[in-house]
């Protein structure tokens, strides 16, 4: 089963992003916008996971979100990967509490190098939304979007849980399916 862990985005981010999407599909051709449907925040892609290692997931899940407590996060500026020259990824990164975004992802990964067969995206965390794959543009006018198409103030949200997805790869494109929800359960110092 291919399988990711991210959290989702409220409906005022995804109105914001859709906003901010639509207004860059009249500047510029992608050869893929990110479906509204599926707009997220990866925080680790597992890619192919054998059945029984789901029970195992989500109890690291279920562990890592009970030490965690809710967190801010804010639409932050336009990025791209590589780069905004020759850019193959077109995303909005983030603001707020990103030390807490960053501390789940590093447990939930020490979490997972614990589970023999459990192989995932090793690559340093660079956390963003993606809104479109193939920008056709040599060069990306990011700093000048940031200025021009951000909305202000940005959305801003509470995560407060954590979500498995299923993925499964169809003609018309990926579907996701939460499969495992951890809520953040630290308790406060009384």
């Amino acid at each position: 089963m291919r399988l990711f862990v991210a959290l989702q985005l409220p409906d005022t981010a995804i109105q914001s992003i859709t906003r901010i999407q639509d207004k860059l599909k009249g500047e510029i051709g992608a050869d893929r916008w990110q479906p509204l449907a599926n707009l997220h925040l990866t925080l680790h892609f597992l890619g192919d996971v054998e059945d029984s290692l789901i029970p195992l997931i989500c109890k690291d899940m279920d562990l890592v979100s009970s030490i965690i407590e809710p967190f801010t996060l804010v639409l932050g500026s336009f990025g791209a990967f590589p780069r905004a020259e020759k850019p193959r990824v077109l995303w909005l990164g983030l603001n707020g509490q990103r030390k807490v975004l960053s501390q789940l992802h590093l447990l939930l990964g020490k979490r997972f190098d614990l589970h023999e067969g459990l192989h995932y995206d090793r690559r340093p965390y660079h956390p963003h939304i993606t809104l479109a794959r193939g920008p056709h543009v040599p060069v990306l006018p990011l700093l000048e979007w940031d200025e021009r198409l951000l909305e202000m103030p940005p959305a801003r949200w509470q995560a407060r849980e954590v979500h498995l997805f299923r993925s499964e790869l169809r003609p018309e494109g990926a579907v996701h399916t939460v499969i495992h929800t951890s809520r953040f359960q630290k308790l406060l110092d009384s």
